[in-house]
């Protein structure tokens, strides 16, 4: 059990379940750092920064070179990828691929780093929550899954907004999520499982640190919208989204909502074992074998 002390004073536990082989602490890890926001987004450089200033840890940027919000897990497959040497961030080394976020970190696993591999994956910091079930739709946390795919610790980092702020405070942010990627880099993670971080838009409000379950609360708004039809009968649609009203405790929005800085433990299983005993109790036949008859 590994114990952080937040920002404001207050003492908050953080239970990690430590893996088989925590990283080693003797020498300076590589961590890879991603995201879905693409590679200037502002939520990036205040994380690489942080990170690069820790002796503790050796940075190498990898992100897509342009914004890739809400792309899932949606690898490219039907194309080459182009990926370009990027100035450095933060003075550390950094590449550009034109690609989604999964890709981009299979890119740098499999190809670019394959010669170096790094012991530990970050993403982020995503502009806008990912909490609940926006995981299953975020870049940002498709990084980390790649990540535990791949048999390494990862962590993704999202800042929850205000639409109408045009600066969030992306360096706060980082700095509540370090404690959490540093307990990572001492302590590792169970396999198959990654961490999904959200840190709340009121930082000077945060109340601490919360293990909280993915929440399952559904937004009202998840629809598109017809937005016109024109006279051959095409349509256009588009996407509206707002955060669940109602939210349940004990989830991570419940939470969220309530001024903590969420960690959801994530795994790469998505059985559901819950589902055994019902299914177990169906009685399935074999397909009858209907035979030909000669014409």
């Amino acid at each position: 059990m590994r114990t952080l002390r937040s920002m404001t004073g207050l003492m908050v536990t953080l239970t990690l379940v430590l893996a088989a082989a925590p990283l080693a602490a003797d020498e300076p890890i590589h961590v890879l750092v991603a995201n879905d926001d693409g590679i200037d987004a502002p939520g990036l450089g205040p994380l690489v920064a942080l990170l690069a200033a820790d002796p503790a840890y050796r940075v190498t940027v990898v992100a897509p070179s342009f914004q890739q919000s809400v792309t899932g897990h949606g690898l490219v497959t039907r194309r080459e990828v182009e990926v370009m040497a990027h100035p450095p961030i933060a003075g550390r080394p950094a590449w550009s691929v034109d690609a989604t976020p999964a890709t981009v970190a299979r890119i740098a696993l499999t190809a670019l780093l394959v010669e170096d591999p790094p012991e530990l994956i970050v993403s982020g910091i995503n502009r806008g929550e990912n909490d609940g079930l926006g995981a299953w739709t975020s870049g940002t946390v498709a990084v980390a899954r790649e990540g535990a795919y791949a048999g390494i610790p990862a962590v993704a980092v999202s800042l929850q907004l205000n639409w109408k702020d045009p600066q969030p405070d992306f360096d706060g942010a980082a700095r509540w999520a370090k404690p959490v990627i540093d307990a990572v880099r001492k302590d590792g993670l169970p396999r198959g499982v990654y961490l999904n971080l959200n840190v709340p838009v009121d930082l000077a409000a945060i109340r601490g640190y919360k293990v909280a379950r993915m929440s399952l609360d559904r937004s009202e708004e998840a629809r598109y919208v017809l937005v016109r039809e024109d006279e051959e009968g095409t349509r256009w649609y588009d996407s509206r989204w707002s955060p669940p009203r109602v939210t349940e405790p004990g989830g991570d929005s419940h939470a969220l909502k309530a001024g903590w800085v969420t960690i959801v433990p994530l795994g790469l299983d998505q059985t559901a074992e819950r589902a055994f005993p019902l299914l177990q109790q169906l009685k399935l036949a074999p397909p009858t074998v209907v035979e030909e008859v000669a014409p």
